[in-house]
């Protein structure tokens, strides 16, 4: 019951154990780059049996689809025997694989906004293309009215304990052109967002310095 997609057009609805693959398919549609970020994810036999759901309640900072279901502000049904709750991703994770996720509750779907008009791409760096565990992932959701940046969302994995909006960058850039100046000072603010860590996979100041490039 819980394998399905479904589209009101104002969201994509994912049934919680909805493959990965699937998605991938269906939503090239609406976000290429979403797409584009999945054919990286795992094998294809682990796509086809992953879920979103799955990488969200795992809530690893580098958890593929997480800074992409961030910056598109999707939202999760949460079930219980008695209750049903809806919850923004963005208040979901509370700590290092951490989240809001009660006992007894459990994630039913994934809501994810269709913004037609934005722009929206995705990036990952890792040490391979294929098969490989992110270094940084990257995504924006932009909103251009007037050559101004009119509603932004920058989420950004493997910066932070939990993936994680880029706060300071897009108080920066909303209202703005864009010009260098502008993008420079974005740049610079990803250190008061971000204090990410060292590990196997990249160093501190590669990370940050990725981020900023980015």
């Amino acid at each position: 019951e819980l394998h399905y997609i479904k589209n009101n057009n104002k969201y994509i609805e994912i049934g919680a154990s909805t493959p990965l693959i699937e998605l991938e398919s269906y939503i090239e549609k609406y976000y290429p780059d979403f797409t584009k970020i999945l054919k990286r994810y795992g094998s294809p036999q682990i796509r086809n049996v992953a879920t979103v759901a799955g990488n969200i309640a795992t809530a690893s900072p580098i958890g593929d689809t997480l800074p992409l279901l961030l910056s598109l502000d999707a939202k999760i049904v949460l079930k219980s025997i008695k209750k049903t709750k809806i919850v923004s991703l963005n208040d979901f994770f509370i700590d290092y694989r951490k989240t809001k996720l009660k006992k007894g509750q459990f994630i039913s779907s994934i809501r994810i906004p269709l913004f037609p008009k934005n722009i929206f791409k995705a990036y990952k760096i890792s040490k391979r293309f294929d098969d490989d565990i992110s270094s940084i992932c990257a995504s924006f959701n932009i909103e251009i009215i007037n050559k101004k940046i009119k509603s932004i969302r920058i989420a950004y994995g493997g910066m932070a304990s939990i993936p994680k909006r880029a706060k300071h960058c897009e108080k920066i850039l909303l209202n703005h052109t864009i010009t260098e100046s502008i993008i420079s000072k974005a740049e610079e603010s990803l250190e008061k967002d971000f204090r990410p860590i060292s590990d196997t996979r990249a160093s501190k100041s590669y990370r940050i310095e990725i981020a900023k490039n980015l």
